[in-house]
Parts: C-alpha cells; structure tokens; sequence
C-alpha cells in the first residue's frame, strides 16, 4: 500500500539526510518566520488568534504576539496563517503547494513540545516536505485543478502528519494510521479566488492543523485506512479522478537527489507564486523607462498553470486583497508603475492607475513556457505604446530568493519586532543547525 510504503520510505531516510539537506531546511524555517514577522498585523492573523485565544491557556508560543502561548494545535494554527499571511511564502511547483506554512509550524511547535533538537526539527521538516511531494505526484491531474481544490489544503495534512509523526517517535503501524487520516482531512476550494474572500488564508492552517490532529489520534489509540491513497475510495479517485480499484498502482518514489526541500523555491514578490514571473518581466520593463501612462496594452505570456489557476487571469475584479494578490494583470500592472511589488497595493480601493493597466491587459498562455513548466517558469511582458512602438521583456531564468536573500528577508521583518540579539540567535540555530534544542529557541519568537 501507498502509506505503508511511504512511512517505510520516509523512516529510511531520516538518517540519511545530509547537512546540505538540513541548510536548506532552515532556510525554509526562516523565511516561514519572515512571513510571520512581515504580516503579523494583517487581519487573517488576528481572526486565527481570536479562535485560538477562545481555547485558553496552552504550552505553545504563538509567534510574533507578545508572549502569548495556547494549546499546541491553537499555536500551529495562528503560527500557519502567519506563515501565509502575505502570500509570501515559499513553493514547491511540482505539488502546487506551499509547504513551509503547514511543515514549519508543526515541526517548530512539536518539536517545542517535546524537547526536540534544532536539527531533529529541521529533519522533521524534510520529511514533511517530502511527504507532501510524493502524495501529490499521486493525485495532481488536471481533473483536480479543474474541479478547484486547492492543492495546499488537500496534500498539506500529510506533511503535518509525517513531520509530527517524526517527532513524536511514532512507530510505522502509528504512522501509517496517522496518513491515512490525514487523507480523510484532505479539503480546500479555490472559490475565494472567485469571489474575494479570505478563507485562503485560512485553509493551510487547517492543514496543519489537521496532521497534527491525526498524530495525536493515532498515537492515542485511532486507526486510519491504509489504502487511503490507491484504494477504491481513495485520495486518487476522490479528488484527482483517477480510478485505480483497490489494487496497488502507485509506489512513492524517494531520491535524496531531488528531494522536495532542495526543489522548493523562495518567492522575490509577496503575490500568488504563479505571478512571480511575469512580475520579474514587468519590473525589466519598468527599469528600461517605459512610461505607464503611455501603455494601450500588454500581453502576458505565460504557462497554462498560471493562466488557468483559479483568480490569476483577472483584469477586472480587483477589489479585495487576495484577488489583487492573485491576478496576473494586478501583478503586472503594479509591477511597471513601482517597479516591484508593494504589499501596500493591496489595501483600501485598488488605485486607479493600476486598475487601468490591469483592464489592458491580456494573458496568453505560450505553449513553450507551458510544456517546460514547472521544471522551468518562465513569463513574457508586451506592450504597445501610444506612440506605436512596443516594448518586450522575458523573466530571468530563475525568479527566486537566494538563502543569503532569505536570510536578509528574515532579519528585515523581524527586526521590527525582535531584539537584534534575538535575530542573530535564531539566525544561527538554523544557519548553523546544531544539537541545541529548539523550545528555548521557540520562546524567544514573541
């Protein structure tokens, strides 16, 4: 079965994980605290601590709130909606998935939890990481985009679970049990793309959450269907129209060569991470002086993934944050104005300039950039000037934050919030991962 394989899979690698394995793994950690920190006064954030301040008292830091503790699954919830409170977090392409805001907050608040070591957790979050890329190469078909799941909210329950399961010590029949609840958890439509709402905040917090929950269920007593993957009414079937019966079809496939933590990117603008290119294109445009007021049209050249996911394709319906977040022509158009992208765009009326630009424009999907995609991202910008020229840009062949960048990133949000010494102290426990343990570490993220 899937999940027996896959716990088997994961046990095994484990301790086969390098130190180069382990870097990148805190740098996925910091730039998840770097978005906790960037957005800890956006109001999702503070709609997540009213429900977790209706529990009370608990053992867990909620980050970037002065000092505030809850119950575990309340912490990792408000931590997770931080984590995504800007869409500023990091992207694994291949699953549609933004790890880092359901693995970081479990890993980090269990490992607080149970007395883990930096470097335990950050093997924690490998796994989970991995977990989540390996149950989407399952199940991510075009059927599933196109009946509008949300991939984060439907494969993220696993790396929770996977990464809780790690630290918790289960054993492989407990942590079979725990995935296979896991997949009964798998939720998250993108109507909020449609229709402007905020609940895309909120669903890779219940991911989370949720994995965290199975663990807790299985490690207490509770037992989930193995064949939840593959079986007749498994994840394959349910959510990815892929009907396989009760026998066996697909096999998890581990490599440390291509591991889902070193395939994962950092985004270089606060926006939907299948923006990012044509932004990258935009901002050329903008840094070669093309006047904005002087544009009559652009053309945005781009996948099929970006074109077609739910509220990227969106030049006039701009009137809340996340539809701004998620259009392409907002993106574009905000973009050759600033020349980057402000978070600032995105509250009170949309400005009219912008909203203009955006109502010029045109997404085209290039069946190049199509079939390279994800293993390449790539965009291109047009435009026809009033004058009857026209001027063009293609994306950099990489559009990402380094780890020096991620760590800069980091430091800047955080510091706003967080004594200098504690930066620098967070900065080396995951820079320079080491057996110290992570709850002191934890408690100094106020």
């Amino acid at each position: 079965m899937f999940l027996d394989d896959l716990a088997g899979q994961l046990v095994a690698l484990a301790p086969d994980l390098s130190d180069t394995h382990l870097d990148r793994a805190g740098i996925c950690v910091l730039d998840a605290l770097a978005c906790v920190y960037g957005g800890r006064d956006m109001p999702w954030v503070a709609h997540a601590r009213a429900v977790a301040d209706a529990g009370g008292e608990g053992a867990s830091a909620v980050w970037a709130s002065g000092g505030v503790r809850r119950g575990t699954a309340d912490a990792v919830f408000v931590n997770a909606v931080g984590c995504h409170a800007l869409l500023y977090e990091d992207t694994h392409a291949e699953s549609r998935v933004h790890p880092g805001t359901v693995v970081v907050p479990v890993a980090l608040g269990v490992g607080e939890l149970v007395g883990a070591s930096v470097v335990e957790t950050l093997r924690a979050v490998v796994l989970g990481y991995e977990a989540i890329a390996q149950v989407a190469a399952t199940s991510l078909t075009g059927d599933f985009v196109d009946r509008g799941w949300r991939a984060s909210g439907v494969f993220g329950p696993f790396g929770a679970a996977a990464a809780a399961s790690y630290l918790f010590g289960s054993d492989l029949p407990t942590t079979v049990h725990a995935l296979g609840m896991a997949a009964s958890s798998a939720a998250g439509v993108c109507e909020w793309a449609r229709a402007g709402t905020t609940e895309v905040y909120f669903q890779n917090a219940s991911a989370a959450r949720a994995g965290l929950t199975a663990v807790l269920l299985a490690r207490a007593g509770a037992t989930g269907a193995e064949s939840a993957i593959e079986g007749l009414f498994g994840l394959r079937r349910a959510f990815g129209g892929l009907s396989d019966g009760p026998v066996a079809t697909v096999k998890p496939d581990i490599r440390t060569d291509r591991l889902a933590v070193d395939r994962t990117f950092f985004k270089a603008h606060p926006s939907c991470a299948l923006t990012q290119e044509a932004i990258d294109a935009a901002r050329q445009l903008h840094d070669q002086g093309v006047d904005p007021s002087m544009v009559t049209s652009i053309t945005i050249h781009t996948s099929a993934a970006a074109a077609d996911y739910p509220g990227c394709d969106n030049p006039s319906s701009l009137a809340t944050p996340i539809t701004r977040q998620m259009s392409l022509q907002f993106a574009v158009a905000a973009a050759l104005v600033d020349g980057r992208l402000e978070p600032r765009r995105y509250t009170g009326p949309a400005d009219p300039v912008l909203a203009g630009l955006a109502a010029r424009s045109e997404v085209i999907v290039d069946p190049v950039y199509d079939e390279a995609f994800p293993d390449r991202r790539d965009a291109r910008v047009e435009l026809v000037l009033a004058d009857g020229r026209s001027a063009a840009a293609t994306s950099a062949e990489r559009v990402d934050l380094a780890p020096a960048e991620v760590v800069n990133k980091f430091r800047t949000h955080a510091e706003q919030e967080l004594h200098q010494r504690v930066v620098d102290d967070v900065l080396d426990a995951f820079v320079r991962p080491g057996e110290r343990g992570v709850r002191d570490l934890v408690a100094t993220l106020t």
